[in-house]
């Protein structure tokens, strides 16, 4: 019941949110503010309070963080944006959200199955930490090689031109393969198994990792995951609570917080308060919802990819666009195709891919992976699996599922969570 209270206040504050933040600084960006109705509101509360009946209560599995991450910046956004974005009418918004709600419960079947029984590799944990600094120290020096005369650290603001930049530079290079691998699996390896077993020095490897990706591709991600798995780490260790009441009180303090800060501040946000109110409000918690209003509209009007976006698949048949899935939104909303609006696997690869069945479709998929990730994991700590996959589950609120998988490193998680052994803290000098 008190999870359910921490969902019901989380749903009011975002609504307040959005009718007093992202409306009127936002409103250019996509954030419009059109009233759908009563019945309408009534419906986007219902559905997005009644998951929290089934959502899990204790972190048994990995996936569970990643399932309550998706809950908290993806579905429920995903109930009020696209209907006060108004880029389609209230009663066709109705059967996206009628839909995506039934994919949110697909998802989670995942936990009514046993887990796999894996057949066992012993590798000694000695020859485990080595091979893998070998992997790390290669895949670092790679990226030097090619960026030694272009890392600089920016700001947030300057990202963009940094990213251009770095594409010059690597193209034809192939370094994008240790970009993506450091970016999303091993450095957050190394910040979760250091944050785990406190071993500091580990922590901070991967943290000067992340930073070292920063500077050169300017992905915000990377510098944000530092403090992203060291909350989480901090929330695993501290306190009896169960992990439910953990995350939604944690969610509506992050947000409430945020909201009562913009409030004090007479809604004129001095220089600082307006980043952290843009990373935390706009970006983090809002945009998987705009983008879930964009991804219908366009696909409403033109054809689906039917998955011809994921490399393989469009061998066998045409893609129907000049750019990737991203560049086509921005293109259409944003009118620059410099705009990667990449969003969450729902959309991309679900109403991009096949339209509104394409949602269920890709829930049964992210089921699966799911299966593969706690079955792999099953030998450690729920807690070391969770943190060190925790960038994967802000890739998953962010991008396709098969990009997660292969270019975000979330395959090799799966691997090297199958292959570490347990405890594997005694084999780290």
């Amino acid at each position: 019941m008190v999870v359910l209270a921490g969902i019901l206040g989380y749903v009011a504050c975002f609504q307040w949110m959005y009718v007093n933040y992202l409306y009127p600084f936002w409103d250019y960006f996509g954030f419009d503010y059109n009233p759908p109705g009563t019945s309408y509101l009534v419906l986007a509360w219902l559905l997005s309070v009644v998951p929290g009946l089934w959502m899990p209560l204790q972190l048994r599995r990995p996936s569970q963080f990643v399932y309550w991450v998706l809950y908290i910046s993806v579905f429920i956004p995903s109930m009020f944006v696209p209907l006060y974005a108004g880029l389609n009418a209230p009663k066709d918004v109705r059967y996206f959200m009628l839909v995506l709600f039934a994919g949110l419960a697909l998802t989670g079947a995942s936990y009514l199955f046993p887990l796999l029984r894996l057949p066992l590799f012993r590798i000694p944990k000695g020859f485990f930490w080595k091979m893998f600094a070998v992997l790390a120290a290669a895949l670092t020096l790679w990226m030097v090689v090619v960026f030694r005369h272009h890392a600089q650290f920016v700001s947030f603001l300057d990202v963009y031109d940094l990213r251009d930049a770095s594409n010059d530079v690597s193209e034809g290079s192939q370094v994008n393969y240790a970009f993506m691998l450091l970016t999303g699996a091993v450095n957050p390896f190394l910040m979760g198994c250091g944050l785990h077993y406190k071993r500091s020095w580990l922590f901070l490897a991967g943290a000067a990792g992340q930073l070292l990706i920063y500077a050169i591709g300017g992905t915000k991600g990377s510098v944000l995951s530092i403090a992203f798995i060291s909350v989480f780490a901090l929330l695993f260790r501290f306190g009896r609570a169960a992990f439910a009441l953990k995350v939604t009180c944690g969610a509506l303090a992050l947000l409430g917080l945020a909201c009562l800060s913009f409030r004090l501040s007479g809604y004129d946000p001095g220089p600082w308060l307006t980043i952290a109110l843009f990373v935390i409000l706009m970006r983090t918690l809002s945009t998987g919802g705009l983008l879930s209003a964009q991804y219908y509209d366009f696909f409403q009007q033109n054809p689906q990819t039917l998955y011809s976006h994921i490399k393989g698949v469009n061998w066998l048949l045409p893609y129907p666009y000049q750019y990737p899935i991203g560049q086509e939104i921005g293109l259409a909303y944003a009118g620059t195709a410099n705009l990667d609006a990449s969003a969450h696997f729902w959309a991309t690869d679900g109403i991009g891919g096949l339209g509104l069945p394409g949602i269920l479709l890709m829930s049964v998929f992210c089921t699966a992976v799911f299966w593969v990730l706690d079955s792999a994991s099953q030998r450690h700590d729920p807690r070391l699996a969770a943190l060190v996959t925790t960038y994967a589950a802000y890739n998953i609120a962010n991008i396709s599922l098969f990009t997660s998988l292969l270019s975000g490193g979330l395959a090799f998680l799966i691997l090297l969570l199958y292959l570490m052994p347990p405890e594997a803290h005694s084999g780290i000098s």
